[in-house]
């Protein structure tokens, strides 16, 4: 999964993207939308059917609504963050394109992507717009890079039949999800999977009271005395409680998998669970809850996907114009309603796509206290080093304080590079 994380129907909408440098005019001198002409290059990831199917949808009622600017689409089915980065060194990008928290922490210090803010104000988008969370990930030295399309966060999965069995009601606590794990706990079903990632632990570790990197981003500061708690924690459903085993080990390929499977009854899991057991596993009954409180507040993590614009279009007007759209109420509100993804726009927030499905609805209701799960331009190195750490405590390698402290180093060294 494109990061198992991005992904929902959620994070998968989070595909659409423009692409190419070039046009005509349209370079800054409209100073109304009729006015604004050009031509853009427009590239989605383009290995979703669906996605692609919505993305010409969009551009061609794009099109339609401002039919001085043309857009053409490209399809980039693999590598569409290292085929940018490339045609960013070659100075032939995308007029605008599709901008993931990794392609950011890359074009952004850069200079390589255009700072949104005086054309925000010039074409009537606010900030205000947006929920808030969603806006933090795209902006540098005060300034907006992006705007965000879409996002995922985090929330616990639970199977109403096994707990319906076991006169069990949903967990509002962790003590609860703890009580409820070993009781739902059998030779073959776990009461819980969480797995070796990091894009679920750091829930926990936010949720303790800990960061990941110092303030100024420059060195790891997770080796305190609140991670290795939350690490202990995490890792006490497999380890103490035996209330929780790795997908593999439940002959799932994922956490959601293994619920579906109805091996774990329960995961901590995003928005893309629910199409997928809706096509793969449609008999199996569940329900949500967010993520109890943790000891210090709280948290999830925040999955999100926006859209900018090259620093060297020479189409800002125009390319500006299609974020905007592409951002905006009408297309966010059919992908909504489309089950593909969810929104970032606050008005949408009482749409019956969200308020008459619980799930969804706890999904919107944690965007407002979830982390940004981004960590500036060395993400997958640090990222890589909290999976091993994890890796490293839940196989029973390395015992909580020695795995962070490695990871602590490795984290530094790449830091330093």
């Amino acid at each position: 999964m494109r990061s198992m994380r991005l992904g929902l129907a959620l994070a998968a909408v989070g595909s659409m993207l423009l692409t190419a440098c070039g046009g005509t005019t349209g370079g800054g001198g409209a100073t109304s939308e009729s006015d604004v002409t050009g031509t853009i290059r427009a590239a989605n990831w383009g290995g979703n059917p669906t996605e692609n199917a919505l993305v010409k949808k969009y551009e061609k009622d794009f099109m339609t609504k401002y039919p001085k600017i043309k857009v053409t689409q490209e399809e980039i089915p693999d590598k569409f963050e290292d085929k940018i980065k490339t045609e960013m060194s070659a100075g032939n990008e995308p007029d605008a394109m599709y901008v993931s928290t990794k392609l950011m922490n890359f074009a952004a210090p850069a200079g390589r992507l255009l700072d949104l803010t005086s054309l925000m104000s010039k074409w009537g988008v606010s900030k205000d717009e947006f929920v808030s969370t969603l806006m933090t990930p795209w902006q540098l030295n005060g300034k907006q890079y992006a705007l965000p399309k879409d996002f995922g966060d985090l929330v616990l999965f639970y199977n109403k039949s096994m707990f319906t069995a076991k006169g069990l009601q949903p967990p509002a606590s962790w003590d609860d999800v703890k009580a409820d794990a070993k009781t739902l706990t059998t030779g073959t079903v776990k009461g819980l999977s969480l797995p070796t990632d990091s894009a679920r632990f750091d829930a926990f570790l936010f949720g303790y009271g800990a960061q990941v990197l110092s303030s100024d981003g420059k060195k790891a500061a997770f080796n305190t005395s609140q991670a290795q708690d939350a690490l202990t924690y995490y890792s006490s459903f497999q380890l103490k409680d035996k209330s929780s085993d790795l997908p593999d080990k439940l002959g799932a390929t994922w956490p959601g998998d293994a619920f579906g499977k109805q091996k774990a009854a329960m995961v901590i899991e995003g928005g893309w669970l629910i199409p997928y057991m809706h096509d793969t596993y449609p008999t199996v009954q569940y329900g949500s809850v967010k993520l109890p409180k943790f000891p210090a507040k709280e948290a999830s993590l925040l999955f999100t996907n926006g859209w900018g614009c090259s620093a060297k279009t020479k189409n800002q007007d125009a390319c500006t114009l299609f974020v905007k759209y592409m951002t905006g109420k009408v297309v966010q509100q059919q992908v909504l309603q489309s089950g593909f993804a969810l929104p970032s726009r606050k008005d949408l927030g009482d749409d019956p796509a969200i308020t008459s499905n619980p799930d969804v609805k706890n999904l919107w209701d944690t965007a407002t206290f979830a982390v940004p799960w981004t960590f500036g331009p060395h993400e997958d190195k640090i990222q890589s080093a909290f999976d091993t750490m994890l890796q490293a405590v839940l196989l029973g390698k390395s015992d909580v304080k020695t795995a962070m402290t490695k990871a602590e180093a490795d984290v530094n060294a790449a830091l330093s590079e």
